[in-house]
């Protein structure tokens, strides 16, 4: 795929509106999270679960911050969909550069309350070899829960997911007719 979009690219930007959601919401979780270890280190309670719990929070959400502060300042398209394949910067561990030839399958799904775009690849492992460390590790994790190797949530784009999916499997449908 070319760095240079072409004009019939669909480039889809994340959701100002959910994006503040989001940083507020994990904010609040940042702001408990250092509450729980205040409480769990105080003279009444001395909790190590509450100190525990309360870190994890800080670290986990913390980092869901910045990586949303992050997106809220840095315009860079979620999606980009064109002839060739997808470009998926969706989230922290987005898909990257999938051409069409190497999805084997995309869904759309409901997990925990979510609706997703699951994208599975004829051959997963060795696009995880290509991925970072913690980033292979994550999408791992991830497709051990869903059995997509790549996941494009609604909250990381505008369009509603069942016209990209429709959009996206029309591109993908098309693409392995030529093939």
């Amino acid at each position: 795929m070319q760095p240079v979009h072409q004009p019939n690219d669909l480039i889809i930007y994340p959701s100002t509106k959910k994006t503040i959601g989001l940083v507020l919401a994990a904010l609040v979780f940042v702001v408990l999270g250092i509450v729980f270890i205040g409480a769990g280190q105080s003279e009444e309670e001395r909790s190590l679960a509450l100190v525990a719990i309360g870190g994890v929070s800080v670290v986990f959400f913390g980092a869901c911050l910045v990586y949303l502060v992050y997106r809220l300042f840095n315009r860079k398209p979620s999606l980009i969909v064109n002839d060739e394949g997808v470009v998926d910067h969706s989230s922290a561990i987005g898909g990257g550069e999938l051409k069409w030839a190497d999805i084997e399958e995309m869904m759309l799904y409901d997990y925990m309350g979510q609706r997703f775009i699951g994208i599975r690849l004829h051959d997963a492992e060795t696009y995880l070899a290509r991925q970072s460390g913690f980033k292979k590790a994550l999408m791992k994790a991830n497709q051990g829960l869903v059995q997509a190797t790549v996941n494009i949530t609604q909250t990381a784009v505008k369009m509603p997911l069942e016209e990209l999916y429709a959009l996206m499997m029309e591109k993908w449908e098309r693409d392995r007719a030529g093939a």
